[in-house]
């Protein structure tokens, strides 16, 4: 299925349809990964339930949010866990069922984000073991739940808004015109995909000019079919461009800078000083080889930041690997769920460069699970260990709120650099 939106009752919903996710009662716990935040009326609703292990007083189950006021945090016990956590399960979820709990338990892995112009996007998060695993339900079969959990959510969650640019600053309409000719070109399969990515690239980084602002400003229906048109003409040229793209000394460093906000997960925890400065330590000898990757990340592959981004040509990609990754970039793709005020702050531009980034890292990063284990191919669970580290940057990890972060992505995104990128990950 190539469609970007499905409709029901009206209502269209931005979403990659293929993207599947089913519950493992697993180990992770997500109430690990993030504070669980509940309305006063679920609080009060669950405080009048019997839960079998779970405190007393509301005080100790419920803390007030800091973000969101009027609404509450579920406190954590000392192993991590919700206080109605029953081992690896949910104690409310086990004695009084699903509808029992609080709705950002229900949703999860579900990222559903209303937008300022009326539109409706959903995609997974494979921060979520979970999502992209066979034998998931495929979002698109999922809409009439989607648009029942929207109603629910309402605006508690805000509304997302997005310009194009800071040099450029068309609004949201404009936006969502020229990215159905991105959408486009980066889901053409005619092209290979390290093309698909270097034209997006190029194309960007020609609109970012001061003369083509009025381009931008003027995009109508006809941009899709105009940019498919450019590359087919252009074609030849592009190619010759990445062709000639090379490495340098400055490609590899921004390239490692990045992948090391990759990794790192700031969590609330993590903004005392003490804490930050021993992140700010692992973060330097990681980037310089001292380091393996795992002192950054437990979960990332046990490997030198030196071997990176070269590391990436080594292997052979399975087609499991690939489907993975396409599954979590085209839910990132088609949701527009890389950009606006609600995804770290970012205009369009920067939201697509990261997100084009986000392809050598998880194909290099892949790749080192693989060289890790001394194997020569890279499997589905490689890809998706990978694409899992990756998705925390598109909404938590505050690492690219920073102005340096946003300056590799955009510098590494420049034809010339990117192109050089392109041709050491991609065989």
């Amino acid at each position: 299925m190539e469609r970007q939106t499905l409709t029901m009752t009206g209502r269209s919903v931005a979403l990659n349809p293929e993207q599947t996710a089913h519950c493992l009662n697993c180990e992770t716990g997500c109430c690990t990964l993030f504070e669980v935040q509940a309305t006063q009326e679920e609080a009060e609703a669950i405080m009048r339930l019997a839960v079998p292990g779970a405190p007393k007083t509301f005080e100790e189950c419920f803390t007030p949010s800091t973000d969101r006021p009027g609404e509450f945090v579920m406190r954590k016990g000392s192993d991590g866990r919700c206080v109605f956590a029953d081992g690896r399960l949910c104690a409310i979820h086990k004695r009084h069922g699903m509808a029992a709990k609080p709705l950002s338990c229900r949703i999860f892995p579900l990222h559903i984000q209303p937008w300022a112009d009326g539109g409706l996007s959903a995609e997974l998060r494979f921060i979520c073991p979970s999502v992209g695993l066979p034998g998931g339900t495929p979002l698109g079969e999922r809409t009439d739940e989607i648009l029942r959990f929207a109603r629910q959510l309402g605006l508690r969650r805000g509304v997302n808004d997005c310009i194009y640019s800071r040099a450029n600053p068309a609004p949201l309409g404009k936006v969502r015109l020229v990215h159905a000719g991105f959408r486009q070109l980066l889901r053409n399969r005619e092209l290979p995909l390290k093309l698909r990515l270097y034209a997006a690239a190029r194309i960007l980084d020609f609109h970012d000019r001061k003369e083509m602002f009025g381009a931008i400003q003027n995009a109508d229906e006809e941009f899709a079919a105009d940019l498919a048109a450019f590359v087919e003409k252009a074609r030849p040229e592009l190619e010759r461009e990445l062709g000639r793209g090379r490495c340098d000394a400055l490609v590899r460093s921004e390239f490692r800078s990045l992948l090391c906000g990759y990794l790192r997960d700031d969590r609330p925890e993590d903004a005392a000083l003490s804490r930050r400065l021993r992140r700010a330590l692992s973060h330097l000898r990681v980037f310089s080889g001292v380091g393996a990757l795992t002192e950054l990340n437990p979960a990332a592959p046990p490997v030198s930041m030196l071997l990176f981004p070269a590391v990436g040509r080594v292997p052979e990609f399975s087609p499991e690997a690939v489907a993975v990754f396409e599954m979590f970039f085209f839910g990132k793709l088609d949701s527009m769920h890389f950009c606006g005020t609600k995804i770290q702050r970012f205009d369009y531009v920067t939201g697509l460069r990261h997100l084009l980034h986000s392809a050598p890292c998880a194909f290099a990063m892949a790749a080192a699970f693989a060289v890790a284990r001394d194997r020569k191919r890279v499997e589905f669970a490689d890809m998706h260990r990978a694409v899992r580290l990756l998705d925390f940057t598109f909404g938590r990890s505050p690492f690219f709120r920073m102005r340096l972060a946003r300056k590799w992505i955009d510098n590494l995104a420049r034809p010339r650099r990117f192109a050089g990128l392109l041709n050491q990950v991609f065989r």
